[in-house]
C-alpha cells in the first residue's frame, strides 16, 4: 500500500452494515481512509498485508477468548498501531479485553465520544497503551 500523504489509514472491523458505514463515514470525515472487514479473519487478513494509523474493532464478534487472541494476533502483527474495542457490553463484563485494547468503547455512544476517543485521543495525542506488549 502506497502511504497517503494527506490521510491516516484505519482497518475498521465490523460486521453489522449500517454501523460499518456510520463508523467509516465518521473516520473519513476525519481525515482517514477507511478499509473495512466483515469478519476478524478478513481484517488480520488485511493487517498482515497492509500497514495501518489505527484498529476500530467490534469485540462483539465471537467469544471473549476467540477475540482476545484475535487481538493478540493484531498486536504481534502491527504492534504501535492503537486498537479501539467498541462492544454493546460493559468494560466489566468484557475486563479481559479491556486488557488488550488502547481505547474501549460501549455502544451506545455519541459520535462526539467516537471522534474524541478515536481520534483525539489515539491517534493525535497517541492513546496510553492499557496492555503489554
Amino acid at each position: 500500500m502506497q502511504a497517503n500523504l494527506f490521510k491516516k489509514n484505519a482497518i475498521l472491523i465490523e460486521n453489522d452494515f449500517l454501523q460499518n458505514r456510520l463508523y467509516s463515514d465518521i473516520l473519513d470525515s476525519n481525515g482517514f481512509e477507511v478499509f473495512s472487514a466483515k469478519s476478524p479473519m478478513e481484517g488480520l487478513q488485511k493487517i498482515k498485508e497492509n500497514e495501518y494509523d489505527l484498529a476500530v474493532i467490534n469485540v462483539d464478534i465471537g467469544e471473549e477468548t476467540f477475540v482476545e487472541k484475535f487481538l493478540n494476533k493484531i498486536h504481534v502483527e502491527q504492534p504501535t498501531m492503537p486498537v479501539v474495542g467498541l462492544s454493546i457490553y460493559e468494560q466489566k463484563k468484557k475486563k479481559n479485553i479491556v486488557k488488550v485494547v488502547n481505547e474501549f468503547l460501549t455502544k451506545p455512544f455519541s459520535i462526539d465520544t467516537f471522534i474524541e476517543s478515536v481520534v483525539v485521543k489515539c491517534v493525535e495525542n497517541g492513546c496510553e497503551s492499557s496492555h503489554s506488549r
